[in-house]
């Protein structure tokens, strides 16, 4: 099996050093969403607090990168109003 790596940027930067054994890309794709919600769950406040991207660069065992997951948070400056589009 396949060893996929999950580097973390949340404005300090974490290699994955050991990986994970996932049968394919799209195995690699779930796990990335799940641990990336897991970890921001994890932050807590940190997320709100920085207003920085938060960043994982998913690897194989060649450093090639194969995707990036980004997430941000960002709390406008004033009055704001969503409105969404028409389809």
């Amino acid at each position: 099996m396949p060893i996929y790596y999950f580097h973390v940027d949340n404005g300090t930067f974490n290699p994955d050093n050991e990986g994970v054994d996932l049968p394919d890309l799209d195995a690699a794709r779930r796990e990335a969403v799940r641990a990336a919600g897991e970890i921001i769950n994890d932050s807590k406040e940190s997320i709100w607090e920085h207003m920085t991207p938060w960043i994982m660069n998913v690897t194989d065992d060649q450093n090639r990168l194969l995707f990036t997951l980004q997430f941000s948070a960002k709390v406008p400056s004033g009055e704001a109003l969503y409105i969404p589009r028409e389809h």
